[in-house]
């Protein structure tokens, strides 16, 4: 199996994995073949990659580090947040809050165990989105979805406590929430933002913050989150232009994952920075903007190019990666299914790039003719 954008999906392809819609229903059946129609309909509709099945790979298992009712479940809340404080900056009633509070903390409870029962010493994620969202709402749902995984798996690779997890957690799925309150002409503004704008697109931090200290169950911590996530060691951050250990460590935390989640994604002024290269400039900036230690453990424990990414390695040659190298999860195993003239292979090998040190990944996301 492998993953490939929904954009560069082919005809007659099979569906590795059921495609589910954001109520959790199937959409499209496992080892359904597409159509032309029903590629374009996918990508119209947000769907930004798709799980495909052939002979080539189909040895290659992808375990997703959470199951998709959660993922459903966390995609629900979400929206529901976004809705509602879309409209206000904040809950109508207490019981408002506190229903929301409660279910925050329900489906982080079920992060928690599905990460959990992942025993793998490392962070994998797969939903790499190859096209920009679709909507200022499911642009917000990804990122907080993506952005807690990270950080919960890390926390409890760090040996945080259960409550910690919950904390760190939740701030992560909030931590965002003020830029709701932000134009929506702003946000999705593809020129160069002046002075001005970029003061406005600032706000959204405190607003975050003005929002959740108050709302009864949500965590202080995960109001702190949204009010700090933007603030840099070296005191370049904003809004209190706070350094060092001013931050609090979730917070700093945050703002590292929620910058690697950025860059990895596309924007409507530019494309997605691919993984490798998100996580050098993430290098180039620890120390400065980053704490040096969560750089190098985000390094050590996050498999940027997950299991069944398709991929350009910079001989050319194209396939897929089969297999993590636990000792430098940055340089996976690709299984090469084509060579670097684009001709598809009889016999597939793979390279173990944490050997051949020569050999790169150049691209991703590279789509492989139907099987």
């Amino acid at each position: 199996m492998r993953i490939i954008p929904t954009v560069l999906c082919r005809p007659g392809m099979h569906i590795g994995k059921p495609v589910f819609t954001d109520e959790g229903q199937i959409l499209v059946g496992y080892r359904v073949e597409l159509t032309q129609s029903m590629i374009l309909k996918l990508a119209r509709m947000g769907i930004d990659y798709l799980y495909i099945e052939d002979a080539q790979t189909e040895d290659i298992q992808i375990e997703e580090p959470i199951r998709d009712e959660t993922r459903t479940l966390l995609r629900q809340l979400l929206s529901k947040i976004y809705n509602k404080f879309g409209a206000t900056t904040s809950f109508s009633s207490i019981n408002e809050g506190a229903s929301i509070a409660r279910q925050l903390q329900e489906a982080m409870h079920r992060v928690i165990e599905d990460l959990s029962f992942d025993k793998r010493d490392m962070v994998t994620l797969t939903t790499l989105n190859m096209a920009p969202a679709t909507s200022l709402d499911r642009h917000f749902c990804q990122s907080a979805i993506n952005t807690c995984v990270y950080a919960t798996k890390l926390g409890m690779l760090q040996g945080y406590t259960q409550e910690a997890l919950m904390e760190i957690g939740i701030g992560a799925l909030v931590h965002d929430i003020g830029s709701i309150q932000l134009s929506e002409k702003l946000l999705k503004s593809s020129s160069r933002l002046t002075p001005s704008e970029y003061a406005e697109i600032q706000k959204h931090t405190e607003i975050g913050f003005h929002m959740l200290k108050d709302e009864a169950g949500i965590p202080m911590l995960a109001a702190t989150v949204a009010l700090q996530h933007h603030e840099r060691i070296d005191g370049s951050g904003y809004p209190y232009n706070l350094k060092g250990n001013e931050i609090h460590e979730f917070s700093r935390w945050i703002g590292l994952l929620d910058s690697y989640d950025a860059m990895t994604h596309p924007r409507a002024y530019r494309n997605a920075i691919a993984p490798h290269h998100a996580l050098e400039i993430l290098y180039a900036n620890a120390g400065s903007l980053y704490d040096i230690n969560k750089v190098a453990l985000f390094r050590n424990k996050v498999a940027i190019f997950p299991v069944g990414l398709s991929v350009t390695l910079s001989t050319g040659e194209k396939g897929v990666v089969s297999k993590q190298n636990t000792s430098i999860l940055s340089r996976p195993t690709v299984r090469v299914l084509k060579n670097e003239r684009g001709e598809t292979l009889k016999e597939p090998y793979e390279i173990d790039l944490s050997r051949a040190l020569h050999i790169m990944i150049n691209d991703i996301g590279e789509s492989m003719a139907a099987v």
